[in-house]
């Protein structure tokens, strides 16, 4: 092709390319354009860059299968196209000695897409590289490949498509803009119309899926999948918050779009996007898209995807509006029967909430009191939400109904219990339940939580009696260096007697009662007090406490009469007997 033709071909070429604004037309008629431009091309590539990521990702091509080939980002420097990028100059490889020598740091990822996107691997022939330059930046390299091995480029082809490569970016630019605004106005009012007819989270997700041709789920603070596109996108998404849990501390901490390669399968790379879906307080969730292999969420659609993530707020808001809202109303009542009793509520409210009392039925409540906040009200106020908000998903997943009341240092919950389901059982359910939250509230709000767990009454009359129980177990756990923060009333015992009683008081009475035996195994290096402990337990079984302290019985029995001695007593028993132990039930409350 003589000059003049390959100009007039250049002119004609530009003449398209600034024939439309629309950005997929524009690339489309810029590929096709660039091989009427350079003679004896096959094909060719366009990659774009996205600085946010630092990647150069493949928007369209020919001679390639853009299935695979848009799996592929390059790192600036990686391959021909890369080491094109970093250096900003047009770039000739004259061989395929010189193309193979370009592409030899290609990852093996990389180069089994090219492959595929070829029907085979094969190294160009030949090559072109130039980068697109606009105001000093490069956004991106256009590529060209010959794959006849008797036909190569020269050095007026590069210039040639250094040339057209300059009214290239104009065009690109220019339909970027346009796009950019095209495209968030069209996803907005396609999720906005699903929001609107009240199609629920699911079908919005669903919706922007569609738009992106991609996987989408959305995953909660707590990384609960909350809805998904599709059921395997689902299966993903957990596999993600299970193995990933990293990615999503790393969004928390960075606030902003995050995105990584990770291998949910052997051998099967994955790239996955986090979205924040923010209140105007914190992030409630993630908006997560999965793509195949190294694939890259086109620069326009995340832009798309970070304005469109306010209805994902709004309608996450809605859904949890209506839960709090029901929870609330259970708080009222809750805080009603409390104060005033069951029997001041109406049949009314109490249908509301389907709750009644049932002979089938036991009740027990439940006190998480926020220990000690070293915050300030609008930081305790914002955390305590937060944790509102996990005590709600919590209660969702227990199998009773629960009322929950939110008053100010304190979570109560009262929960109706079937009567098959035992009390030891029931212990251990609502421990299980309560370590989490409190591991939940210390590791994500430096939050720290007592909880105490009252008796289960058989009728909703007696609640306030329950609720009672929880106070004394939070009041010991206060006034103790208990290390269990969950203690429930059956594991207070008789140490709820001690609470109301001035600490000075007890240590009298324990220095009344035992006194002289803890001075005598001071002065004597004896063990008469572990004895008299271990003997009182035994039922004041001498063989039994023997064979608990690994001693002979005659030790035990010439410990026993040191003590009387000591105590001035003549016999171990009765009142005496109570008394003693009393004191030593006393020294162990003071000892916490």
């Amino acid at each position: 092709m003589n000059t003049e033709k390959k100009l007039m071909g250049l002119i004609n070429s530009v003449r398209v390319l600034t024939s439309t604004l629309d950005l997929d037309e524009v690339l489309n008629h810029l590929i096709e354009e660039v091989l009427n431009v350079i003679e004896g091309a096959n094909a060719s590539v366009l990659f774009l860059y996205d600085k946010k990521i630092d990647r150069l990702y493949a928007k369209t091509a020919a001679g390639f299968d853009m299935e695979h080939l848009k799996k592929i980002s390059l790192k600036p420097g990686e391959g021909m196209s890369g080491k094109t990028f970093l250096s900003r100059k047009g770039r000739i490889f004259l061989s395929e000695t010189d193309t193979v020598e370009g592409m030899e740091n290609i990852s093996d990822h990389t180069m089994k897409y090219y492959g595929d996107a070829l029907g085979q691997l094969r190294y160009p022939a030949s090559a072109l590289c130039v980068p697109l330059i606009s105001k000093e930046d490069c956004i991106g390299v256009l590529t060209v490949d010959i794959y006849e091995k008797n036909v190569q480029f020269d050095e007026s082809d590069l210039q040639l498509l250094e040339t057209f490569a300059v009214q290239a970016t104009i065009a690109i630019e220019n339909a970027i803009l346009f796009s950019r605004n095209e495209r968030t106005k069209k996803m907005h009012e396609e999720l906005s119309k699903v929001s609107l007819s009240q199609g629920g989270l699911e079908e919005i997700t669903k919706t922007l899926a569609g738009l992106i041709d991609s996987k989408v789920a959305v995953i909660d603070e707590f990384l609960d999948v909350i809805v998904s596109s599709t059921v395997q996108s689902e299966k993903t998404a957990k596999k993600l918050a299970i193995t990933y849990e990293r990615l999503f501390e790393q969004a928390m901490k960075d606030e902003g779009v995050i995105y990584e390669t990770i291998e949910l399968e052997q051998n099967q790379q994955t790239r996955v996007y986090l979205f924040p879906i923010k209140t105007y307080k914190y992030t409630i969730g993630y908006l997560t898209i999965f793509l195949e292999g190294e694939a890259i969420l086109d620069t326009i659609d995340r832009f798309a995807v970070e304005q469109a993530s306010v209805i994902f707020a709004l309608e996450m808001n809605r859904r949890e509006t209506s839960t709090i809202n029901d929870l609330k109303y259970s708080g009222y009542i809750l805080d009603q029967i409390l104060q005033n009793g069951y029997s001041a509520l109406s049949h009314n409210q109490l249908s509301k909430i389907n709750f009644f009392d049932n002979q089938n039925d036991r009740y027990v409540t439940v006190q998480a009191y926020i220990k000690d906040p070293l915050l300030s009200i609008k930081e305790f106020s914002d955390k305590k939400n937060q944790l509102i908000r996990y005590i709600y998903r919590e209660i969702a997943g227990l199998q009773f109904k629960t009322l929950v009341l939110d008053k100010n240092m304190e979570v109560v919950f009262l929960l109706m219990v079937p009567s098959r389901v035992e009390e030891a059982e029931l212990q251990r359910q609502l421990t299980k339940v309560f370590n989490q939250l409190q591991k939940r509230a210390k590791e994500m709000l430096d939050i720290s939580l007592l909880v105490g767990i009252g008796r289960m009454v058989p009728h909703l009359k007696e609640v306030q009696s329950s609720y009672r129980d929880t106070q004394k177990c939070i009041d010991f756990l206060q006034s103790t260096n208990h290390l269990n923060m969950i203690l429930s009333y059956q594991e207070l015992g008789t140490q709820r007697l001690f609470l109301k009683t001035e600490r000075n008081e007890l240590k009298d009475f324990v220095n009344d009662m035992l006194g002289p035996i803890i001075a005598y195994d001071q002065e004597n290096s004896t063990e008469l007090l572990a004895t008299l402990k271990v003997y009182l337990e035994s039922n004041q079984n001498m063989a039994l406490a023997a064979k608990r302290l690994y001693v002979h019985t005659n030790t035990i029995k010439y410990r026993l009469n040191t003590i009387k001695e000591i105590v001035s007593i003549d016999h171990l028993d009765g009142k005496k007997a109570f008394d003693l132990q009393l004191g030593l039930y006393v020294q162990e409350f003071l000892q916490l």
